[in-house]
């Protein structure tokens, strides 16, 4: 659309002011920009802008267009969007953002599914806090976001799916102060340091029961731990190696726990579980290959919530308790 072309050239001017800083900008020699503006007015029979010392400045015609020319641009650009939908799930795409906990828990396994099953999609996949999946999804820089939702089911611009809560248990290398303790309080626990991401919520609430001080994010209560991360493998990796304390599902723990790496706690708190969901952009289409990700997702997470059953706790053969109980939020 050769007309969207000048109106980008003409949104660019006006951005700078300036032809050098706006062709720059554009990728293209400043005397091509000025035949593009120059173009522009000739169709539409009037000045866009006034060519000053002080540089390109819009006049009353120029303010107009570039107050609609942005709104026309998006148009275009779902437009175009609407009709690559239409490529299906065989040349389609996905761009999918999620937390800590779904990023390692569900999503990978969601997204080798859906590539099994039609490898030629492209996918992108980041995992970022919780707060830059929702940035992402508002503004459109990914399709499905997976990540708390607590306090967003109020919000109108997203669509926010809750998925089955699942229990997170507290683990600690097995010559840990606490692991010879049987069934710990969580005051008890958090004197140890947690190495795990920002806690928000009812498990907010819970870590500030131990004397630790609470922060706001927006309107909810949140709680930064000791030790914060943005990745459970690194979590895994520090509480491995010293006191801190590692909170996760029984699925996450599974591989530690049966290597004798990490032990569960037999701390029960019914609280401690995952409060991740998905969320997309209220009103906009999902494409083919983003529906196809969400029902595979929900696939995923039922077998999960289906497998989360309370461990017994395991025994040493000396009959002191290798801790392995607790529920987690």
């Amino acid at each position: 659309m050769n007309d969207l072309r000048l109106i980008r050239l003409a949104i660019a001017l006006g951005r700078h002011g300036n032809f050098a800083r706006a062709a720059e900008e554009m990728n293209i020699s400043q005397p091509t920009l000025s035949r593009g503006i120059a173009a522009l007015e000739r169709a539409l029979g009037v000045p866009l802008f006034d060519r000053t010392r002080k540089g390109a400045i819009p006049t009353v015609f120029g303010r107009v267009l570039l107050d609609r020319g942005e709104s026309m641009l998006r148009d275009d650009a779902d437009l175009r969007r609407e009709i690559q939908l239409l490529a299906g799930l065989e040349t389609g795409s996905v761009a999918i953002g999620a937390g800590a906990f779904a990023g390692e828990i569900s999503v990978p396994k969601a997204i080798a599914r859906v590539v099994r099953a039609h490898p030629r999609l492209r996918i992108r996949f980041t995992v970022a806090d919780p707060d830059q999946v929702v940035q992402d999804v508002l503004a459109g820089r990914i399709d499905v976001g997976v990540a708390s939702t607590v306090d967003l089911e109020s919000d109108l611009r997203l669509v926010v799916e809750t998925l089955p809560p699942l229990r997170v248990y507290l683990a600690c290398r097995p010559d840990h102060p606490l692991a010879r303790e049987t069934r710990p309080s969580l005051a008890r626990a958090l004197e140890f340091p947690l190495a795990t991401t920002q806690l928000r919520g009812a498990q907010a609430a819970l870590a500030s029961t131990a004397g630790a001080t609470p922060v706001r994010q927006g309107q909810a209560a949140a709680f930064h731990p000791q030790i914060l991360v943005n990745s459970l493998s690194q979590a895994r990796l520090i509480a491995r190696d010293s006191d801190a304390l590692f909170p996760a599902t029984a699925a996450l723990l599974a591989e530690d726990v049966a290597a004798g790496r990490l032990v569960r706690l037999d701390c029960r708190v019914p609280e401690m579980r995952t409060t991740y969901g998905i969320l997309y952009l209220r009103g906009r289409t999902l494409a083919p290959a983003a529906k196809m990700f969400i029902e595979t997702l929900r696939a995923v997470e039922a077998e999960a919530k289906r497998s989360d059953v309370e461990p017994a706790p395991a025994r040493k053969a000396s009959g002191r308790r290798h801790h392995s109980g607790g529920t987690g939020g």
